[in-house]
């Protein structure tokens, strides 16, 4: 399949961009849904042909490839989705005089940004199982995936066929614009740029936005006391790191580390750097467009000259990069590069976010923390700004359960509740 024209199998889907949710009771829904992911999870999918499309959509190939497919289905286990089903109904406004909206009025337009299959699939699932059809809006940067999803409803979930379809054209395009203003709800991703041109277009109406936002790990000094353990730690904050390039939002792009324990935070960075080194092994890293090439390397070439005036660490000191790890004392967390390089922050008692990750207020997504989580709560309680919507170990963050508080929003529930808002 060429990456710019859709196979003749899924013209049809693209085409037609006006679908209608079916008649369909609880059980069948969340049946049809988890018939949906069972089959995204199967060997035999994508086809040969369909998989190196998607490689050269994506950058990931082999296992990579394999990790991030598994992702995007995974959480929407048989009981996830009787889970999200049953959501829907409780969130449902209760009041007589709520009307029952047409088929028309539950439209749901995602638009998608980013690499990430799991974006399409959140959205395809929550929009289904609030009774919504789904208008894909594929993103300009990797258009295969939400092709190839919309094919996978028809083969696989054929009761939810005329629910899912694909709004594949350019950004520029104007019936994308049509679409948004004509669209009862419209959950968009990308830039803070995209999302507010977004809003605009639609006053007063539901708009669910998902903007720029990263992750973090916080390693308080007792998961540092043993080595071994120490070693293990970083193995999993590296996973987490490489297994989307740091291209999701819930990519970890900073480690804050307690100085005082056995191994210090020079030494952990280190660890840092082997693991990410390891990890690439099997995780193979996709290729970086030029001008993020030059990013990273702009972001390498100053954090050197910062670390001879701080006495800091900067991993590799010569050779190949990416993976990159950096260690300046005294200078707070810089906006991230992404494409595996991990900025390491370390902190003396408890850590003042506000200082440490200055560039993450009300930007932080996910946080994973190890070592003694009762001391969050005050860490936290002192930085509402950096309250995190996906609180985890590391290792997890790249897990989150189907349904989970994206940006703080359950679109399942949001999508519910406005579809009953009186007109």
């Amino acid at each position: 399949m060429d990456v710019d024209e859709p196979a003749p199998r899924l013209r049809s889907l693209i085409t037609n961009t006006n679908p209608a949710f079916p008649h369909l009771d609880d059980a069948t829904l969340a049946a049809a849904l988890a018939a949906l992911a069972a089959a995204g999870c199967a060997p035999d999918w994508p086809t040969p042909a369909d998989r190196a499309a998607l490689a050269a959509s994506t950058g990931w190939s082999g296992a990579h490839l394999d990790e991030a497919l598994r992702r995007a289905f995974a959480p929407y286990t048989p009981a996830a989705c009787r889970r999200l089903v049953a959501w829907a109904r409780r969130s449902a406004p209760r009041a007589a005089s709520a009307p029952t909206p047409a088929p028309s009025d539950r439209r749901l337009l995602a638009i998608l940004a980013g690499r990430v299959p799991a974006v399409a699939t959140g959205a395809c699932f929550q929009g289904l199982a609030a009774r919504y059809a789904v208008v894909l809006k594929p993103s300009s940067a990797e258009p295969v995936f939400a092709r190839l999803l919309c094919d996978l409803v028809a083969r696989a979930a054929p009761a939810l066929a005329p629910a899912v379809r694909c709004l594949d054209c350019p950004s520029d395009d104007p019936r994308l614009a049509d679409a948004v203003a004509a669209a009862p709800a419209v959950l968009v991703y990308g830039s803070d740029a995209t999302v507010a041109a977004v809003q605009a277009a639609r006053p007063g109406r539901l708009t669910l936005a998902g903007g720029h936002r990263e992750s973090a790990v916080i390693c308080f000094r007792e998961a540092l006391d043993a080595p071994d353990a120490a070693r293990r730690l970083a193995q999993a904050i590296a996973r987490d790191a490489a297994i989307y390039d740091q291209s999701g939002c819930l990519s970890p792009q900073v480690v804050l580390v307690q100085d005082g324990a056995t191994v210090s935070p020079d030494a952990f960075a280190r660890l840092l750097h082997e693991a990410l080194v390891a990890t690439s092994r099997t995780l193979p890293p996709g290729p970086i467009p030029l001008l993020d090439a030059a990013a990273v390397r702009m972001f390498l070439e100053e954090s050197r000259l910062l670390a001879r005036a701080t006495g800091g660490l900067v991993l590799p000191a010569s050779g190949p990069v990416p993976p990159v790890v950096t260690l300046l004392p005294g200078i707070p967390a810089r906006r991230a590069p992404g494409f595996r390089v991990l900025q390491v922050v370390p902190f003396q008692g408890d850590p003042d976010l506000a200082s440490l990750i200055p560039t993450l207020a009300n930007r932080l997504q996910g946080l994973a923390v190890v070592g003694d989580r009762n001391r969050l709560a005050t860490v936290l309680a002192r930085a509402p700004a950096f309250r995190p919507f996906h609180l985890c170990a590391p290792g997890r963050l790249q897990s989150p359960p189907a349904g989970w508080l994206e940006n703080g929003v359950s679109v399942v529930r949001a999508l519910v509740q406005d579809a009953a808002e009186p007109g």
